[in-house]
């Protein structure tokens, strides 16, 4: 462990018990201010030479010289023969830059922080996000009737060539559960839903009414094979085109018509 540099600083003086500087006084040194107390053997000079017998002895002006502890110690008590004072590390922070420059992660709290990270997300090609099924990604929770926003995404809508825009987000959710997308641009489609056709019945998009209702798990459904299924009316302002409906004709009589199409009708009677 590394050594850390005591004394020769202007506050590190060899006094008596009136608060005067003793010259040439011997200092010993402690590892604590109260009487059980260890007294430190393993110190070393400015020139990390050992001191003899461990004694430091004040200068002239009755400094403490400088000294190196054993090694690790942080803390110790100089005694000049009256009363111990505590010594601070004047190095401490040449030892901090040295040991950030070193080794920028040097108690490798950043190398757990990244271990725990790729556990929890594994990125695959294309820097992609491969999650289990029963994984979620993201969770957001809210206090119960508030609106305001839980998560916003901001984008940068450029409104024509010559560089106008309008900053605005792209992906708003409220705390409420209502969703904005907003999309400005014709050359993306604002919603594009994807997934495995091969799985039977497989869902594509899904509203959920009230859960209470029994045999009843979606009001409105769309699946990946293109059909919707709707618990109630399907309400339209426009004509609506399909196979079996909006060219429909009407049959009635005996028997059917010659050639029937899909939406026809035939009344049999007579």
């Amino acid at each position: 462990m590394e050594r850390s540099l005591f004394g020769g600083s202007a506050a590190d003086v060899a006094e008596d018990v009136d608060g005067k500087r003793v010259p040439g006084r011997p200092v010993t040194i402690w590892d604590g201010p109260h009487e059980g107390a260890t007294r430190l053997m393993d110190l070393q000079d400015a020139d990390k030479g050992a001191l003899d017998n461990s004694t430091l002895v004040a200068d002239k002006y009755g400094y403490i010289p400088p000294f190196y502890g054993p090694p690790g110690i942080e803390r110790l008590w100089a005694d000049a023969g009256t009363r111990r004072v505590e010594l601070l590390s004047v190095n401490l922070s040449e030892r901090f830059k040295k040991h950030t420059e070193e080794d920028p992660d040097p108690h490798k709290d950043r190398e757990y922080t990244d271990r725990k990270f790729d556990q929890a997300v594994k990125l695959g090609p294309g820097n992609q996000v491969n999650l289990d099924s029963k994984v979620r990604w993201v969770e957001l929770y809210a206090d119960k009737g508030s609106a305001g926003e839980v998560g916003t995404v901001f984008g940068d809508f450029r409104q024509d060539g010559a560089g106008d825009r309008s900053n605005g987000a792209v992906w708003t959710l409220r705390q409420n559960g209502s969703v904005t997308h907003v999309v400005r641009t014709d050359t993306n489609i604002p919603l594009e839903v994807r997934g495995d056709v091969t799985q039977p019945q497989p869902k594509a998009a899904f509203v959920i009414g009230d859960g209470r209702k029994t045999g009843v798990d979606s009001q409105f459904r769309v699946d990946l094979n293109g059909n919707v299924y709707a618990e109630g009316q399907i309400v339209t302002q426009r004509p609506l085109a399909a196979p079996n409906v909006g060219t429909a004709r009407v049959f009635s009589g005996p028997t059917p018509p010659a050639d029937p199409k899909p939406g026809d009708v035939w009344i049999k009677y007579g």
